[in-house]
Parts: C-alpha cells; structure tokens; sequence
C-alpha cells in the first residue's frame, strides 16, 4: 500500500511538472512590443465602432469605445506587471540599486527553503514575485506610484516626460495621478456597473475623442516610464 501510495505521488508530481508553465523575464524591448501590439489592437477597433455607426447601430459603436478603455486599462496593468519582474529581478542581480520597499519584500518560507536549494539560480524569485502580484491591478495612480517607488524609478520624472507644456497650468504631477485616476475609475465603471452611474442608473457618455485622449495619455505615460527605466 505504501509503495502504490508512493507511486501516485510520485506520477501526480510528473504531471503537476508536466503541465507547469515557466515564468519567463522579458527584456524592456519585448515588454515594450507587447505594449504596442496591444495597442495597435486596441486602435484598430476604431474601424469597428465606425461600421457599426454608419449601419446605424449606435449603441453596439459606442460599447467598442468602452471595450477599448477596459483593454487599454488592461495593457497599462501587464505593462506594469513585465516591469515589476523585470526590475526587482534587476536589483536582485545587484544591477539596480536597492530601495527601501524592496527590502522589506515578504517571502514566505516556502519560498525561502526554495531559494536555499537553488543556489544562484533565479527562477525562484521570478517566481515568487508573478506569484505575489499576479492579482494586484496597477492602473490607478496609487499602485502605479507604489510600484515605480518599489524599482527606484523616479516618479516625477517620469511625469515631466509624459506631461511637460511651456506654460502649462497643470502641474505634470497633479495629471499624471488625474488621467490615471480617471481611466481606472472609468474602466471599473464599464466592468462593474455597465457604464451605468449607481446614483440614477443613467449611462455616462462617451465619444472616440474621450478614448483617443486615453489612449494617448497612456502611451505618453508608459513611453516616459520606459525611458526612465533605460536611464538605469
């Protein structure tokens, strides 16, 4: 009985390995072609929404709009997800500085007993760290912000970058926390309540300026990041 036991753990464990999906480190230029490819997807729905309009079919046109600002909130999320791993895997290899949330990282001791039979081999962080933040969502300007202080990336630089008119009114700062904001609520809107608002169930408005605006101040946000991330 004990050898059939030892038998089924054992084939159970072949197949759990069998099936088991490798993490995988992109390098900056990959996670910045995902990025723009999903981007790319995302524009390309314009023509969609325009069809639907010119047969008359207003409300189907106007809910691509919405399906492209719940993707693009998506492609900011994985966008942020690829650089996490790719910037603490950095500092783990001692090729960025550390910073002080990266020290106070938790790690279970699972993970520890993983790490010390690894040796150098790094997998297991890599691991660890899609593990831990594989459901967190990095859309509002909270959790943008926290993760760039987490990787040492200076967030008003990267404000400056995407945001900066001679003149401006608006500090570059202040609208890089209102149009992250305001995609992530406009995007849990969509998700959550249909686009409906909860006072009067009424659906908010929407127009492709309202999502080429989007879509351009993500582009600018997430290319600032990039840039900033090459000057490491």
């Amino acid at each position: 009985m004990e050898e059939r036991n030892l038998d089924l753990m054992i084939r159970n464990e072949n197949i759990r390995d069998k099936f088991r999906t490798e993490v995988i480190r992109f390098e900056l230029d990959q996670i910045m072609q995902h990025f723009t490819e999903t981007i790319q997807t995302i524009n390309a729905q314009f023509d969609v929404a325009t069809e639907l309009f010119e047969s008359g079919k207003v409300t189907e046109g106007e809910n691509i709009w919405r399906a492209q600002i719940i993707f693009l909130a998506g492609a900011l999320d994985f966008y942020m997800h690829e650089l996490t791993k790719y910037g603490l895997c950095e500092i783990y290899n001692e090729n960025w500085e550390r910073t002080d949330k990266y020290d106070n990282l938790q790690v279970n001791m699972k993970m520890i007993e993983i790490a010390l039979k690894s040796g150098a081999d790094i997998d297991w962080f890599l691991e660890y760290i899609n593990t831990y933040y594989q459901t967190i969502t990095m859309v509002s300007y909270e959790s943008v912000r926290d993760q760039l202080n987490l990787l040492g990336i200076n967030l008003g630089l990267v404000a400056d970058r995407a945001f900066y008119q001679r003149g401006g009114t608006e500090k570059t700062r202040d609208k890089l926390k209102r149009r992250l904001n305001e995609l992530f609520s406009r995007r849990n809107i969509i998700a959550h309540q249909t686009d409906r608002a909860h006072t009067d169930a009424q659906i908010k408005n929407i127009t492709k300026e309202i999502v080429q605006n989007f879509i351009w101040d993500i582009e600018k946000i997430v290319s600032s990041i990039d840039a900033e991330v090459r000057n490491k």
